[in-house]
């Protein structure tokens, strides 16, 4: 009898090297922060302006991660979300995870 190895099957990135389309990243995380009760003034809100410029203590920050890790299947370490001072610092991590997900 012989056996066959079967590799496992491989997943490319889909867009310029990014597992998931930013863009759509950047929609859906700005979506979760607009929703957050702590934010006051929407026009300030850009995916670059600083989570503490727009008035997120570090609790608010936890809890928007949180919704980010519901939302798109990953899970940040304790250092990670440490690092995390704007959307596009989530962005950027989200993007390039291999494992996130997008429905």
């Amino acid at each position: 009898m012989v056996r066959c190895y079967q590799p496992d099957y491989i997943v490319m990135p889909r867009k310029g090297g990014h597992w998931v389309d930013p863009e759509d990243v950047t929609k859906r995380v700005m979506n979760i922060v607009k929703a957050h009760d702590a934010l006051k003034d929407v026009s300030k809100l850009t995916p670059d302006v600083e989570f503490k410029t727009v008035g997120f203590d570090d609790l608010d920050v936890v809890e928007i991660l949180l919704e980010v890790e519901k939302d798109f299947y990953v899970e940040f370490s304790d250092d990670q979300a440490e690092g995390f001072k704007s959307i596009q610092d989530v962005v950027k991590y989200v993007a390039n995870h291999k494992y996130s997900d997008t429905y």
